[in-house]
């Protein structure tokens, strides 16, 4: 058992994608406040029978040591054998999954019907993987209720830390000139969750006024995105392919507005969306829903503006608002912008994990 006065050594392990946001704000800001960690990490493409073998090989031969085994986002298969690394170095087994599989795959993007063979399996792998956890955490409050309420996980065993952002790669943005056309950026991967259709119906109830909307990225939705916008005649309507996180500093840059999520699953009303904490410390005025997860870390109309799930009349309404009020969208910018830099910077969340950390009893 580590000496509980002394910050926990973090072991980052599985098959992570290393710049995914997640676990790279947690890495800097661990780095940032001086605290030690390693990694024992192989590729995200490798399956389970090769995967397992590489890691224990990594592990054995000095690929990192700590109090706490840290297994990142969507690493679900990897919690067994962290589990068992666990059990025989006495290490704790810290999992954030940041999805249920279930809530994911079943729920939200429809992979597979419910009641299907490959519905309880994924709704078993996140049962294992939760339960083989001593700490699990969730990116909102609404998450580590629905984690508690649907699997059982003892709930004083669920810590909440933010999303967060990047620091380094997304700054305050001066803001662009006044100009006749607003400028609206949503970029995602396209799925249910996000709402795209509630985007595109408010673009159609906008189509004669004087807005031009960037739809940015792949995934699931994007083809009937593109059927229903072209339905519509959106000439003001443009879809650009995923670009690399480090150049959404400048497609940021170019934005009046940049949009959150609008999906009506139940899965929507329970994430923390990256884009809304990269969009505001960025500086710019943010439009997302109304949902539990946005309401526990921000205020409508303080830090930015929301509006009903799935609404698009209230959407097109809102935006109005935004377009004909410049310095309404300037003050959402400043106040917004400002208080997410200071409370939701690497450093901050990393400052939160480990609290987290302390209040749990191992």
């Amino acid at each position: 058992m580590r000496n509980r006065t002394a910050a926990p050594r973090l072991l980052f392990f599985g098959a992570y994608d290393q710049e995914y946001p997640r676990n790279l704000v947690i890495r800097k800001g661990w780095r940032k406040l001086g605290l030690v960690y390693s990694e024992c990490r192989v590729g995200t493409r490798r399956k389970v029978h090769t995967r397992y073998p590489s890691l224990l090989y990594r592990f054995i031969r000095g690929g990192g040591r700590g109090d706490l085994i840290y297994v990142p986002e969507f690493r679900h298969k990897d919690v067994p054998l962290a589990w068992m690394i666990s059990r025989l170095t006495g290490m704790k087994v810290l999992f954030d999954p940041l999805v249920s599989r279930y809530e994911t795959k079943v729920l939200d993007r429809g992979d597979a019907r419910e009641g299907s063979a490959q519905a309880w399996h994924n709704l078993n792998l996140d049962r294992i993987s939760f339960g083989m956890s001593d700490l699990l955490l969730s990116d909102t409050a609404a998450h580590a209720d629905y984690y508690h309420e649907s699997f059982g996980v003892e709930r004083a065993k669920i810590g909440v830390v933010p999303v967060g952002y990047d620091e380094d790669a997304i700054d305050a943005l001066p803001q662009p000139q006044e100009r006749e056309v607003i400028e609206v950026l949503f970029y995602g991967s396209f799925l249910p969750l996000h709402g795209i259709d509630t985007i595109i119906r408010a673009a159609a109830l906008l189509a004669d006024e004087p807005f031009r909307f960037r739809i940015v990225g792949e995934g699931q939705t994007r083809k009937g995105m593109l059927r229903m916008a072209e339905e519509h005649r959106l000439a003001r309507v443009e879809f650009m392919p995923s670009v690399r996180f480090t150049d959404l500093g400048s497609m940021i840059s170019e934005a009046d507005v940049v949009l959150g999520i609008f999906g009506t699953t139940p899965k929507a009303s329970m994430v923390g969306p990256n884009k809304v904490y990269q969009a505001l410390a960025a500086g710019r005025a943010v439009v997302t829903a109304d949902t539990p997860a946005i309401q526990e870390f921000f205020r409508d109309r303080e830090h930015l503006m929301t509006v009903p799930r799935g609404d698009p009349e209230a959407l097109a309404g809102l935006l109005r608002e935004l377009a004909s009020d410049r310095s309404l969208r300037l003050r959402l910018s400043d106040v917004g912008g400002s208080y997410v830099r200071s409370h939701f910077n690497s450093r901050r969340i990393a400052e939160t994990l480990l609290g987290v950390i302390g209040e749990i009893d191992f």
